[in-house]
């Protein structure tokens, strides 16, 4: 099972500018306790690895989960966000090969929006949306179905 995690607010978020595969824009506050909700919300649910971006926001984002869970980070390139010059079919490609890894039990994959949105559409037929910051996605892989869980406001 893969539970797909959007990074937690970034400085670039602020201010509505793109990122792309920018490594450097950090959480903000604001960022860092959403990915301490998160890390709540995920203390349960018998996670056995972090894996995450590369960049700075998504790290960040891992960290303070790994943390609470007792894990170590795993970063992952394929889990990188979509380049602003990047062709769709080569995040696909990227995502799926992501999907085709051996990943031990539940794993958390602290990812980027368009990412996210385009694995929940791969793997569940549904249109990719754009998840809010720090939300949880799960996609059951054995009946697609798909569950957003966002933080309480």
């Amino acid at each position: 099972m893969i539970l797909w995690v959007r990074h937690g607010q970034s400085t670039w978020n602020v201010i509505d500018r793109m990122q792309g595969q920018a490594v450097h824009p950090p959480l903000t506050d604001l960022g860092r306790d959403q990915a301490a909700g998160a890390a709540e919300q995920l203390a349960d649910l018998g996670v056995s690895e972090v894996l995450s971006s590369p960049a700075v926001r998504a790290r960040e984002t891992a960290d303070i989960i790994a943390n609470r869970l007792g894990l170590e980070v795993r970063i992952e390139p394929l889990l990188f966000e979509k380049g602003l010059d990047e062709p769709l079919q080569q995040v696909l490609g990227r995502i799926q090969e992501f999907l085709a890894l051996e990943l031990p039990g539940t794993v958390v994959a602290v990812s980027h929006g368009d990412t996210i949105g385009l694995a929940v559409g791969l793997l569940s037929g549904q249109r990719p949306e754009l998840p809010a910051n720090c939300s949880i996605t799960v996609v059951d892989p054995r009946t697609r179905a798909v569950e957003v869980r966002r933080l309480a406001d």
